[in-house]
C-alpha cells in the first residue's frame, strides 16, 4: 500500500473518530436536560 493511501485512510478514520467522540461528549454533557416548552412522552414528565 502506498504511503499516501495510508495517510488518507488514517485521516478519514481520525475525522470519524473525532466526530464520534464529540457526539459521545455532547450526549453525556446534555443528559437529563429538560428544555422549557418541549413535549415529553415519557412517564417521568407527568
Amino acid at each position: 500500500m502506498p504511503t499516501e493511501t495510508a495517510i488518507v485512510i488514517a485521516g478519514v478514520v481520525a475525522v470519524f473518530a473525532v466526530f464520534a467522540i464529540s457526539l459521545a461528549w455532547v450526549d453525556s454533557y446534555t443528559r437529563g436536560v429538560r428544555t422549557p416548552g418541549a413535549t415529553y412522552f415519557d412517564k417521568s414528565s407527568k
